[in-house]
């Protein structure tokens, strides 16, 4: 199957390997800190790596792994997907907590939020966010996300609402005098 791969000015987005999988897993294990949606914080975490790479296969779309330029080793997870037990899909990620995380985790939720709107066609895009967790509320809003108070979502989470990027508008005609 053949799965996009996305290019910013700094990262390339592509499908999961499996040594991203290997380096993920090794990551998650370490208990290092690292900033992430709801579905993908604490324990749950390595619950998901599972779903994670057969989403994919099963859906035809999921999280992607997000590298810098020039480097073999994914800094993150980011892309349209939906967990296992939540109740809608989301926007999630996973980053790792590097001193570039605060600038590369941005670039890669709008490159893949504009994936999720214009190459899937989400009309809403939300994120499930822990509620402990103020990196991943602060990343939300960063990226134009606002928190949606009035949920009606079952998750043990805050859900954020992000902004939708409209396909691109029909060409505007050349305006012209009437006769």
């Amino acid at each position: 199957m053949r799965t996009p791969v996305l290019e910013t000015d700094r990262l390339f987005l592509r499908r999961p390997t499996r040594a991203d999988i290997g380096a993920i897993l090794a990551q998650l294990r370490s208990g290092k800190p690292h900033v992430s949606t709801a579905p993908l914080s604490g324990e749950r975490a390595l619950a998901q790596t599972v779903p994670i790479v057969c989403h994919w296969d099963l859906c035809g779309l999921g999280l992607f792994a997000v590298l810098p330029k020039g480097c073999d080793e994914p800094v993150g997870l980011a892309g349209p997907w939906h967990a296992t037990g939540w109740p809608e899909p989301e926007l999630g990620w996973l980053f790792w907590d590097t001193a570039d995380a605060d600038t590369l985790a941005p670039e890669a939720l709008h490159a893949a939020r504009d994936f999720a709107a214009r190459g899937v066609g989400w009309r809403e895009i939300i994120s499930f966010v822990a509620p402990e967790d103020r990196r991943s509320a602060a990343l939300a809003r960063t990226i134009g996300a606002i928190a949606d108070p009035f949920s009606d979502t079952d998750a043990d989470a805050l859900v954020f609402r992000h902004p939708v990027p409209t396909r691109d508008p029909a060409p505007i005609q050349p305006w012209r005098r009437a006769a």
